[in-house]
This record gives structure tokens, sequence and C-alpha cells, in this order.
């Protein structure tokens, strides 16, 4: 018999050493037995695991794929050919069946995600076929329903009487072909009993929107309009028109409310409004639409009538509504009467033409008249006769002389924008056309363009009305070349800053008269000065540049000549020597005696209303002698803002300049142009001999 090895025991009785040799015999059939039903269960749990192993890696890749293949059903759900349906989803799915099939790693786990892959794909197919068949309903209703709004629109935008006829069995034919046998016969038929109702349904809703009131009285109150409709479509569709004419009376009232502000009636359907309005809007309104329409004639009055009657007319008017009506009606009235007073006022001071051409509608039609005008010569007298008209209509109206415009701020401030981007020759022709539309009141139109930003070159270009001078001016008109002449200049050694100072130095007594007359607020004509004398710096270097052995000081006198020569300067004004691009030269001593004499002798003349006093105990005889005095003894004639002419005034102690006026309203002044005799503001003329006359008398007096 064999040896039979030991083997070592672990096991460590108690106070005994480790690894005790135990000299027991077993025999190997003996332990193999003992250890066979261990051996079994670790097999079995070890393929228990691997399966779950299989399992849990083939979900994994299951879900994973789904996620793609959910996409692949969305996408093939949304069409409407289920032979395309199929063949994207077995497609794609084959792909998708591939890709994660070929990550598994052995083949059991490859067949358990192919078994599940394959169910999940054949479950989304019938889903897909589902979904599809309602696009398939969905997609002939589609195209059925273009053909159907394409027969009606033909019918009726065509407005052929033969199309609309046929409507009904063209819609018949239409929906047999594409309906019947394919939906339920009920629902069949419902819809072929419906064709009139949706005929009448579209004309309604054609007639809703190209007339929306007449719409809604037709399918409210003529149930021969629409025939075929039934109730409740009647209902839905007039309230759809209601909807369209709920903005649209608003806003006719918003018109209304805008034009009798104007003093303009314009109609306003108040029973109608009722009908579609909410009560409350509606109630809001027709109690403010009351006391409009008392007052709409009464604000046409006072848009047009004198400066000097306003106040008076207007509480007239106020007085005239509270004793009519209760006090809330008159308080209304009231208000607005002063509401029109005050946009009267802010209007014709910032935009008279324009408020004027809102208000009156004779000047409208004339200006819509020149608006059409394509005859250039037509045009031009057109647009004279209409300035003169307006012109007169604010002199009427007691517009202050240097308030009164002669076109709107947006025809000033297009010109402008027009000039500034035109070239050189476009300029040229503007303002020569501008003399030629405006005439004598090229002066006021020159005031109104300066104002909205014209170049000082084009004002000074018009004032001298030289060709020579104006091609001159516009050569440096741009800042390119403005900038050239400055280089120009510090090439030549010439310090710009000392030429521009010379050149003022040159003109301080045409700029004394210029800054005295306007005193009160010398911003304005201080830009003035700069700019002409920057004019005159760029004339003088583009007057050297173009004329190489020029030199700097005769350049400089001929450019401060261009001011000096042209006017005839006073204390106080001064008078052009041209005048509306002519010379006046002969008659410029003529003015500037005629200013003398009315001042020293003609003032009590011309009936000057006296100014209001603080102290309310001073007399009326008071008040005229003050004035009497005022007027002599500091009272001066300034230029007009317009540059048309000169106007008499007093200076107050603040320096401040009150031109005086007369009864009538009426300033003292006169245009550069006027060589009458006549004193303004009467119907006396001045004794030129006046003068001598009077110290002639005064020295016989002095001798008796």
């Amino acid at each position: 018999m064999p040896k039979i090895p030991t083997f070592t025991t672990q096991v460590r009785p108690t106070a005994e050493t480790a690894s005790v040799t135990s000299n027991v015999q077993v025999p190997l059939n003996t332990v193999a037995d003992a250890l066979s039903p261990v051996t079994k269960a670790i097999t079995k749990h070890a393929i228990a695991e691997k399966d779950l192993e299989n399992k849990t890696e083939a979900l994994k890749l299951e879900n994973e794929s789904l996620l793609e293949l959910t996409d692949v059903f969305e996408e093939a759900s949304r069409l409407d050919n289920k032979d395309q349906a199929l063949q994207l989803v077995q497609s794609k799915s084959k792909v998708i069946q591939d890709k994660y099939a070929n990550l598994a790693s052995n083949k059991a786990v490859q067949t358990s995600f192919n078994n599940s892959y394959l169910a999940e794909v054949q479950k989304g197919i019938f889903k897909v076929n589902t979904r599809v068949s309602t696009n398939v309903i969905q997609s002939l209703d589609n195209e059925v329903s273009k053909k159907k709004n394409s027969l009606l629109t033909d019918a009726y935008i065509s407005k052929n009487p033969a199309a609309i006829a046929l409507l009904k069995d063209d819609l018949g034919r239409l929906y047999e072909k594409y309906y019947k046998g394919r939906i339920d016969n009920d629902a069949y038929n419902k819809l072929v009993l419906n064709i009139p109702n949706e005929i009448s349904g579209f004309e309604a809703t054609q007639d809703i929107s190209s007339n929306p009131k007449q719409a809604y009285l037709d399918l409210r109150y003529n149930k021969d309009k629409y025939a075929d409709l039934d109730i409740n479509k009647r209902i839905q569709l007039a309230n759809e028109a209601k909807a369209v004419l709920v903005p649209e009376i608003r806003e006719n009232y918003k018109n209304f409310l805008a034009a009798a502000a104007e003093g303009k009636k314009v109609p306003f359907d108040t029973n109608f409004a009722k009908e579609i309005l909410q009560p409350k809007e509606y109630e809001k309104m027709i109690q403010e639409h009351g006391a409009v329409v008392e007052t709409v004639d009464n604000v046409n009055i006072i848009n047009t009538v004198s400066n000097k009657d306003l106040s008076k007319v207007t509480d007239e008017f106020v007085n005239e509504a509270e004793q009519k009506y209760p006090f809330i009606k008159s308080q209304k009235i009231k208000k607005i009467y002063l509401d029109a007073v005050k946009n009267r006022n802010e209007a014709m001071a910032k935009d008279p033409v324009l408020f004027l051409t809102q208000t009156d509608d004779n000047i409208k039609i004339l200006v819509d008249e020149l608006a059409a005008e394509t005859n250039q010569e037509m045009i031009v007298k057109k647009k004279l006769a209409l300035t003169d008209i307006i012109v007169q209509k604010q002199i009427d109206m007691g517009q202050p002389n240097y308030q009164i415009k002669v076109m709107s701020q947006s025809q000033a401030d297009g010109f402008v924008e027009q000039y500034v981007n035109g070239d050189q020759n476009m300029r040229v022709a503007m303002l020569q056309n501008l003399n030629a539309e405006f005439g004598m009141y090229n002066s006021q139109a020159m005031l109104q363009l300066s104002e909205a930003g014209l170049p000082v070159t084009a004002e000074l270009s018009a004032f001298f009305n030289n060709p020579n001078i104006t091609e001159k001016f516009l050569t440096f008109d741009s800042k390119e070349e403005q900038d050239r002449l400055k280089q120009f200049a510090l090439d030549k050694g010439v310090v710009f800053n000392t030429l521009r100072k010379d050149i003022r130095d040159n003109l301080k007594d045409f700029e004394s008269v210029a800054m005295r007359g306007s005193s009160f607020n010398n911003s304005v004509a201080l830009e003035k000065i700069d700019n002409i004398v920057d004019t005159l710096t760029f004339y003088t270097l583009s007057n050297m540049s173009a004329n190489p052995g020029k030199s700097e000081n005769s350049a400089r006198k001929d450019a401060v000549s261009l001011i000096n020569n042209s006017f005839n300067i006073e204390d106080t004004f001064f008078v052009p020597l041209i005048y509306d691009g002519k010379s006046i030269a002969s008659s410029a001593d003529f003015i500037v005696e005629k200013a003398n004499l009315i001042k020293d002798f003609y003032l009590q003349d011309f009936g000057a209303v006296a100014f209001q006093s603080m102290d309310e105990d001073v007399t009326e005889v008071e008040l005229n002698e003050a004035m009497t005095d005022q007027m002599k003894n500091f009272g001066e004639w300034r230029n007009k803002a317009d540059g048309s002419g000169i106007i008499y005034g007093i200076v107050f102690n603040d320096g401040s300049f009150g031109p005086i006026v007369n009864k009538n309203g009426e300033n003292l002044e006169f245009n550069f142009d006027d060589t009458t005799l006549n004193i303004p503001g009467t119907d006396k003329d001045i004794d030129v001999d006046v003068r001598r006359n009077t110290e002639a008398k005064q020295e016989r007096e002095g001798r008796g």
C-alpha cells in the first residue's frame, strides 16, 4: 500500500504550538465524497451568476438602443405614407440593432439583446402605423381644405357669378372624391349637408375683412344675407366682426376728437358705437362726445380769431356754457375751450404753418393742390400765392411779426437736409429756387432755414445773391476743404486764430449792432457772428490759395469788405446795401433819415399803447405820460429778426427790448424796400422839411 501523505491542520488547540502534524491517515475516496456537494453548489452558482451578467448587459444595450430607436419612431410617425414609414423604421432600426449587437461581449448577450430589440421594433411599428393612419387623414383634410379654399377664393375674389353658382356642386364632388368610402357615412353625409353653411360662412368672412360694419349689420339684422348660415355660425361670425370693429370705432373716435380740437366736424356714429362697445366704455365716451359736439363750432372760432380778441371770445363761450348746462358738463366744456386756447398758442408759437394747414380747410386744399402740381412754372406761382395767404392769415390772427413763418418745420428741416447732402450745383440751384418760390418773403424763409441749421455760407450766399461769391463760399463748405485750408495756412505761416481775430476786430461795428439787436438773448447772435467770422476766415485763405501772389493782408481786406461795404451801420441798426439780392445803396440814406424823422417828430402820431404797470394805483394818464417819455428817451430802432427792415421799441433796465404797439396791434416798423413817406400804422406822411421848419421856428421863437 502506498503511503498516505499527511496533511497539516491549521487548527490550534489551546496552549499548543502551531503546525501540529497529525498522524491520522484518511482514504482519498472518502475526501472526494465529502467535497462533492460543495463543488456542485459552486458550479451551479457560477452558472447562475454568468446568466445574470449576460441578461444585465443585454438589458443595458437594449435601453441604450431604445433611445435612438425612439427618435426613429418619432420621425416615421410624422409621415403620411405607411410604406415610407415602414421602410424608414426597418432601415434605421437595422442599423441601430447591428451597432449595439456588435457591442455584446458574447453570443448569449447578443442573442438576448436581438430578441428583446426586435420585440420593441414590432411594438413601435404598430404605434407608427396607428399614427401614420391619423396623419394620412389629417393630410387629406389639409389638402381638401386647401382645394376648398381655392375654389371659394377664386369664386368670390374674382366675383365670378358662374363660379359662385357652381360652388355647391364643386365642393360636393371634392368631398365625394376624397371622403366617400374613406370616412364614416354619417360623417360624410354631415359634411355634404354643411356645404351651403360653409359657402355662406366664407362669404361673411370675406365681407368682415373688407367692410366689417356692413357685415356685422347683415349678420345681425339681415336674415336674407348669408341665408344658409346656421344660427351658431352666424353668432360666431357676428362676434368676430364686433372684435374687428372695436379698435376701428376707438380710432374713429380719436379722429373725431382730433378734428374737433381743430374746429372741424367729423361724423361719428354714437348709436353704432353703443352696440359694439362695452357699456362702461360707451358711457364714458358719450359723455365726452356730447360736450365736444357742443363746442366744435366755437373751437373753430378760437382757432381763427385775432389774438387781441381771443381772451374776450373765450370768456364769452365759457360764460355761455356755465349758464346753459349743469355744472359738470359746463366744466367739461370749459376745459375744452381752455385746451383749445392753449393748443392754439403753443402751435402758433412752434409751427404756425402746420397749425393753419391743419385747421384751415382752404389752406389745406391749396397745400394739396400744390403737392399734386407737376408743372414747374405753376408750382412757383402756386407756392407764392399760398405763401401770401399763409402770411396774411397769421397777420389777421395777430401773430407777432417775428413769429410769422412761411413754411412748416418739417419743410424747413427737409430743405436743410437736402441742402447739406447735395453737391455744389444742387446747393446753388436750391438757393436760387428759394428766392423764386418765396419772393418778398425770402428773408423770412432764410431766417427759418437758418434756425433749422442751414450753413451760414448759404445765408451769406443768399444775401449777396452773387453767383461768383456763392461759388467761392460753397467751395469750402465741406470739412475736408476746411481742413485743407487750415493746412495751407500752416504751410504759409498764417496763424488761423490770429487771422480770425483780425477779421473780427475789423467787424466790430457790425457785431456791436448785431449783438445790440439780440441783447436780451444774444447767444444766437453770438453764434451767428462766430459763423460769419469763420466763413470770412476760410474765404481769406481760399482767396490766397486760388491766387498764389495774394498777400494775407490783401485777402483779409477783401473778406472784411464783403460785410463792411454791404451795410450802412448806424448806432443801433444797420441798413443792408443789398436787399433780396438787389442793390438799395441809393436809398440807404433815405431809410436812415426816415427812421430819424419818425423818432424825432412823429412818435405821437403812431398812437402807441402804454405798457402796463405793476402798480395798480398808476392812472392811465400817468401811464401814457410815462410811455411818451420812455419812447423819446429810451426808444431806438433795431433790425428785425428776419433782416427785412427795422422796428422801434423801448430798451428796459435789464437790457431787453420791447417793440411798441398801437391799438390795432401793429408794430412801428418798415422794410428796407419801403421808400414811401408813410408813417407806419397811420395814414399820415412825413414832411421831409419838418426838421428844417422846426429848427427855423425855434430860431424865430428864440429871437422873439
